[in-house]
């Protein structure tokens, strides 16, 4: 007796799980010919076994996970953390907060109920865009995608004056100003020279003048 209860709880069960996985598929992929398919399957169910069932509804998700890249990304986080899905035990709650803190909590957040419902109901106040907003929005995006792509192509030119004005700049430095302060410091040096050379000149014709 105990054995055809526990099996009628796990058909149930089953039948739930078979179930939300019936909605899950018509959010995500909408109603398509697969409906029929899964409405014959429900009606056949109860004359299959308990496993063959789990295995079919395990199948069901995998195809699902396959044409869904959002239900892909849930598994692979339930397969990589697991604990995220796993409740905390009741001793587990017990223990982590008292009774007053407990109390201090609902306390400090009571003024946001009123508010959070206030906000709710605001949002069901208002309007929803008419489909003639909604069109004239699609048709600019084109129109936006082109100016995006005019944007890039400017903010590409202006890098590249940048970088041309830069290299200018290097170059007036090095030939305006670099060169010329080598020129002069050659012009310099050898006026220098000269002048030393002037210098020995006189000198020597001055010596010479007196031996004279």
């Amino acid at each position: 007796m105990a054995t055809k209860g526990g099996d009628k709880i796990a058909i149930e069960t089953i039948g739930l799980l078979e179930s939300r996985l019936q909605r899950l598929a018509f959010y995500i992929t909408g109603a398509s010919e697969q409906d029929s398919l899964d409405e014959k399957h429900f009606a056949d169910a109860k004359a299959e076994s308990i496993q063959a069932r789990l295995q079919q509804a395990e199948d069901r998700l995998q195809r699902l996970a396959s044409t869904s890249q959002v239900v892909e990304e849930i598994l692979s986080l339930y397969r990589n953390h697991a604990n995220i899905y796993s409740g905390i035990s009741e001793t587990a709650e017990q223990a982590a907060f008292s009774n007053p803190e407990r109390l201090s909590i609902i306390k400090s957040c009571a003024t946001l109920f009123p508010t959070t419902a206030s906000r709710l109901t605001s949002i069901q106040d208002l309007p929803i865009p008419s489909a003639e907003s909604s069109t004239s929005l699609v048709a600019l995006h084109p129109r936006l995608a082109k100016v995006g792509l005019l944007q890039d192509f400017q903010s590409q030119e202006v890098t590249n004056l940048r970088l041309r004005t830069a290299s200018v700049l290097q170059r007036w430095y090095e030939v305006g100003i670099l060169a010329y302060g080598e020129c002069w410091t050659e012009w310099d040096e050898r006026l220098m020279e000269i002048e030393k050379t002037l210098r020995r000149e006189e000198g020597s014709r001055a010596r010479d003048a007196a031996a004279i």
